[in-house]
């Protein structure tokens, strides 16, 4: 019926453009067909994938800009760049300041991690065994509003709840602890990249989660074993591929934290990325800035490689 009606509607097209029209779809029906006929299958398969071949393509090609850029002497005072030199990663490696930056990255991308997987564990198991449906949706509601609200937003919403006047200095101050002034510490932005780490732990965690078996369990409390010795004798060990994913997850989103630093630490502690910004824009060195990109770079890619070759499982050989 839907082939009798389109035909129609051509036939009551002009006269003098129908033809051309019919012989338009002839050809690129026979194009199709072509195509399809000299294309290899593999080659098909493959055609679905262009468009996340081309954005990883672009991302390599602008990696691949920064490494050259930050291969040059530059003049900030003319903005002019200058010839081939290593003078730029010499200044940032040789820096005092950027030690300080880096030493307190690392640190942070230590303790935070671990924080957010401990806090994630419990959460997914949680969420994974609940037995009603609108319990979980509740859950995982609640898991991605710090991600569905922006990262200004949620840091900005953040300041209002631990700054001055907030909740937390009404609450401090009529329970008799006075004000709490966590602002620019390192207190204030660990508890706003452990709200962003989270929701990334808990969905890496997730599909270890589901794996577990709980016939082990079961059968270990069986023979006396408590709940808590089920949980770090049985339980712990199934999750340990998914811990260690979740700890190199965040470490490299810690590593690359701007935000947080940035306005909950009120500038006073500075991250990688934001002595990048500082150097790119405020200083007017983009060669100096893209080669603290390339050295952040390779600072979480041997993190995230020594976390998962660490926490690889070991075969036992035979004897």
């Amino acid at each position: 019926m839907h082939t009798r009606y389109v035909s129609q509607q051509w036939k009551e097209l002009p006269s003098n453009g129908s033809a051309l029209r019919w012989r338009l779809v002839d050809a690129l029906s026979r194009t199709q067909e072509v195509i399809a006929r000299i294309t290899p299958e593999r080659l098909r398969r493959l055609l679905p994938l262009v468009p996340a071949l081309l954005l990883v393509g672009s991302l390599v090609v602008g990696l691949l800009a920064l490494a050259m850029r930050s291969l040059h002497d530059y003049d900030s005072f003319l903005a002019v760049q200058g010839g081939w030199s290593l003078a730029q990663y010499t200044a940032v490696l040789t820096d005092p300041q950027f030690h300080t930056v880096v030493a307190r990255t690392l640190l942070m991308a230590v303790i935070l991690p671990v924080a957010a997987v401990a806090i994630g564990v419990p959460f997914a198991m949680t969420m994974t065994r609940c037995p009603r449906r609108w319990m979980r949706l509740a859950l995982l509601i609640g898991l991605f509003v710090p991600l569905l609200t922006g990262d200004i937003t949620r840091t900005y919403g953040l300041l209002a709840f631990l700054g001055p006047n907030g909740p937390v200095e009404w609450v401090t101050s009529h329970v008799g602890l006075g004000g709490l002034h966590i602002l620019g510490s390192p207190r204030a932005i660990g508890i706003g990249i452990v709200q962003t780490l989270l929701p990334a732990a808990v969905v890496v965690l997730l599909p270890a989660v589901l794996r577990i078996d709980p016939e082990l369990g079961s059968a270990a409390m069986t023979l006396g074993a408590s709940p808590r010795i089920v949980f770090w004798r049985i339980t712990l060990p199934q999750l340990r591929t998914g811990i260690v994913a979740a700890l190199a997850t965040t470490f490299a989103l810690t590593m690359a934290a701007f935000a947080d630093p940035a306005i909950l630490g009120r500038g006073l502690q500075s991250f990688v990325s934001n002595f990048l910004q500082d150097r790119y824009l405020a200083v007017g060195n983009p060669p100096q800035g893209a080669a603290i990109g390339i050295i952040l770079l390779v600072i979480v890619s041997v993190g995230t490689a020594l976390l998962l070759t660490l926490g690889r499982p070991r075969r036992r050989g035979r004897k």
